[in-house]
């Protein structure tokens, strides 16, 4: 999303007459945009967007849209098809934000269900106060993020796993939501719920659990750790608006 940011408003100040600002989209510029890692909503704005012409817009939003549709499976043999090619539309980036998958249900609750993965790799680099950031997801209209920090536990005595749930500044809204985290662990490999509460949020807030699993950094990130399931952390936050 913000590289597209970034290339628009370049774009608007080096090219500055439309038809030539829709040419060079088309010819150069859309090429270096990752649109399949974009946002439904970054691709929304993308469809009616004035700087590209309608149908490179509607070529690149389906193929986007169709690449998110895909099994994970599929998703990695894409990649992997044109990983020697000169631009790479389907290889994930190092990004700053995380991609979640985000399932909405309006009925009977407005809720949502986020899952968080995390490679072992980006948790040891969190060590010793490092954090880590989703993407936005929403819910009721709101934007929430989740962020993993490596932080001291409550006494000051060991360093540990905190998982935090947080809104993104909106005014002074206030939003009460129930909210539960949970893992996969070993040896079921299920998600096990790990924590769970309510909370009213007002902007720029979060909330969450400092030691999400109860132990020391050194034991989460041990070689015979049960929570990363082929070198992945596998973490889940459902949150649902309070009646």
């Amino acid at each position: 999303d913000a590289v597209y940011d970034f290339v628009l408003k370049w774009a608007r100040t080096h090219y500055p007459k439309l038809e030539e600002r829709r040419g060079i989209f088309a010819t150069r510029l859309s090429r270096v945009i990752r649109f399949p890692y974009m946002t439904c909503r970054k691709l929304k704005k993308v469809l009616t967007c004035i700087d590209f012409d309608p149908e490179l817009a509607s070529k690149v939003v389906l193929e986007a849209l169709f690449f998110k549709s895909e099994m994970p499976h599929r998703q990695r043999a894409l990649a992997a098809e044109e990983a020697n090619a000169t631009y790479r539309r389907f290889v994930e980036r190092a990004y700053k934000y995380r991609p979640v998958k985000v399932v909405e249900f309006e009925l009977p609750r407005q809720q949502c269900v986020v899952y968080l993965d995390l490679k072992r790799e980006e948790c040891t680099h969190l060590f010793p106060a490092g954090r880590v950031y989703s993407q936005a997801f929403h819910l009721g209209g709101q934007g929430f993020f989740l962020s993993a920090h490596c932080n001291m536990d409550q006494q000051s005595s060991f360093h540990c796993f905190g998982l935090f749930l947080g809104m993104q500044e909106r005014g002074s809204v206030t939003f009460a939501v129930d909210y539960e985290f949970a893992a996969r662990s070993k040896p079921t490999e299920d998600y096990v719920s790990k924590y769970k509460g309510n909370y009213t949020f007002t902007g720029g807030k979060a909330v969450g659990y400092r030691n999400l699993f109860g132990i020391p950094w050194t034991a989460f990130m041990s070689d015979d750790s049960i929570y990363f399931i082929n070198g992945i952390l596998h973490l889940r936050a459902e949150l649902t608006i309070r009646q």
